[in-house]
């Protein structure tokens, strides 16, 4: 699977020329001047696994760049709260604001949160820079400090759907329209959005939905959602959800003997991990769509590449020989675009200043570590240049195989074997 030329094509434009910052004028940093920035995360409670993983990817990019002489010759600071839920948001964000004087946070990976959270950024003219959040709504209401790195959600399952039918379904030599698949996803934002857009390319296609249903992530039991996709017997699973339920329904999956030809995760668990951790040989086989900080380096700007193989070595040394997962990767990609490309050009801490460089920053594709350029929208802020890519567990390790030219391996093992029987992928 490649870029398709549309895709690429508006994706792609000024990729050719190199990174450019046009400001009318560049305002040289005061001494008084010094990078403190807020992060709103969810570091306890049920977010708390992917949460951590965002962290680790800003502090591996605030060490980096500190060690490299910080922003305007002084080290930067961050102003950590932890959000373990939406509840939170709103009065974190506040305290972020009002007690730690932060004039940019970065947060959150969840769309919830992140809802909520930057509204008060908004309200109070202060830069949000969202790293991992999906949901089209976050972007949509018009806001003029809020910037976000990733892809939309209706891009994310909406690619995720049509992966399936461009790559999957062939493999199993079903037609579309005797083609069984069932869609299961988290309610929150992340999930309703993700199910939503996956839902409309695959009606458009002509594909049985055979069943759609979303709960609760903080769910302790999804045996009842097993029991039922052994009487309608899909095809192909679609889900999306986050760590925590994705391993639950699949441990219960695998108790019950529910057997499938292919499943297809939306980023969240499947894509990390403690998902192989807690499922050994039967992760192998399990298709995602999401990021990678396992791509094909070939596909990076050479100066990028290095910066790839850096995160890397740097990751498993400072993290005592723990891999990168995608979320630590997108952490890492926002906060190192920020520091070293978006306040360096905006010369202080001014959020009009920080805004207007956000706007002129022009990266082509292939110059961040996850494949993705960084190009935002002047309407809505979204990044024109982010684009999901798509991987296979294989030897228990997350392989990705699209698109050209980021995959590292093709695709394997559709249908997929049976339990037990997936040591071999």
């Amino acid at each position: 699977m490649t870029l398709s030329r549309r895709t690429f094509g508006k994706l792609a434009v000024g990729a050719a020329a190199t990174t450019t910052l046009s400001m009318p004028f560049i305002r040289r940093a005061s001494a008084a001047d010094a990078a403190k920035l807020g992060v709103l995360l969810p570091l306890s409670g049920p977010l708390a696994s992917l949460g951590n993983d965002v962290m680790r990817g800003f502090d591996l990019a605030k060490q980096m760049i500190n060690e490299q002489g910080g922003v305007f010759g002084q080290d930067v600071e961050l102003a950590i709260v932890d959000v373990p839920s939406s509840t939170e948001a709103t009065s974190q964000a506040t305290r972020l604001i009002t007690s730690e004087r932060v004039k940019v946070i970065m947060g959150s990976y969840a769309s919830s949160i992140s809802f909520a959270a930057s509204q008060v950024a908004e309200r109070n003219k202060v830069v949000y820079f969202e790293q991992g959040a999906v949901a089209d709504d976050i972007t949509s209401r018009g806001f003029k400090y809020l910037f976000r790195f990733i892809y939309p959600a209706s891009e994310l399952g909406g690619g995720g759907a049509q992966f399936m039918l461009d790559e999957v379904a062939p493999k199993l030599g079903i037609p579309n329209e005797q083609l069984k698949v069932a869609l299961l996803y988290e309610d929150s934002f992340y999930g309703t959005a993700v199910g939503e857009s996956a839902r409309t390319v695959l009606e458009k296609a002509g594909v049985q939905i055979v069943d759609a249903t979303s709960y609760s992530y903080k769910t302790t039991d999804l045996s009842p959602m097993v029991q039922r996709y052994k009487e309608l017997q899909p095809d192909v699973l679609i889900v999306c959800q986050y760590t925590p339920d994705g391993i639950l329904f699949w441990r219960q999956a695998r108790e019950a003997g529910l057997s499938v030809k292919a499943m297809i995760g939306n980023g969240g668990a499947h894509n990390v991990n403690e998902f192989a951790e807690a499922m050994g040989d039967d992760v192998n086989g399990i298709l995602n769509a999401g990021t990678s900080v396992y791509i094909n380096k070939a596909g990076l700007e050479p100066e990028t590449a290095k910066l790839f193989d850096l995160f890397h070595s740097e990751h498993e040394k400072r993290f005592d020989g723990r891999k990168p997962s995608a979320h630590t990767g997108m952490g890492f990609n926002a906060m190192w675009t920020v520091l070293k490309d978006i306040l360096p050009a905006a010369g202080s801490m001014d959020t009009q200043a920080i805004r207007e460089a956000s706007l002129a920053l022009d990266k082509p594709i292939g110059s961040t570590i996850v494949g993705w350029g960084v190009k935002f929208d002047p309407e809505t802020q979204n990044n024109t240049r982010a684009f999901p890519t798509y991987d296979q567990w294989q030897g228990k390790q997350i392989r990705t195989v699209a698109p050209d030219p980021f995959g590292i391996a093709e695709v394997k093992a559709i249908p997929m074997p049976e339990w037990g029987q997936r040591g071999d992928i």
